[in-house]
């Protein structure tokens, strides 16, 4: 039986490839210097790409891991859930639109996606603190 915790945890996968595709998207279409139009957005894209791609794939294994290993995934999904937040506060804020590309369905589908994941991994979080620590 699919549970709602199953379904979050499809959400944030499928995001996360979603990320993984269109940076390797982007890597191919030329970097950031596709994307961006001034010097200082090139090298703010392209260290954040890179920083982003690897932060996503490296919790994503981490959960992952925890999650076959059968162990408490509370914790990881938290700062996963903590990270997520602060770089869509930052993204908004900060860099506005600087990744949005017209014509790339991987950056579009990173786009609609990101908000089910950023409630996705927020229930994840504390439905996993919940069944850790038999609450409710």
């Amino acid at each position: 039986m699919i549970s709602t915790y199953n379904v979050a945890e499809f959400i944030v996968v499928a995001f996360s490839a979603a990320v993984l595709a269109h940076t390797l998207w982007v890597l191919n279409v030329g970097g950031a210097g596709a994307i961006t139009s001034s010097p200082v957005a090139f090298q703010m894209a392209q260290d954040l790409v890179h920083f982003r791609a690897g932060i996503t794939g490296g919790l994503l294994s981490l959960y992952l891991y925890f999650r076959f290993t059968k162990r408490p995934v509370a914790k990881v999904i938290a700062v996963v859930s903590i990270i997520s937040w602060v770089t869509f506060i930052e993204d908004y804020l900060a860099l506005d639109n600087i990744f949005y590309l017209p014509d790339s369905m991987t950056g579009k589908a990173a786009q609609i996606l990101r908000p089910l994941y950023l409630v996705a991994v927020v229930y994840m979080a504390v439905e996993a603190y919940r069944r850790e620590h038999r609450y409710g």
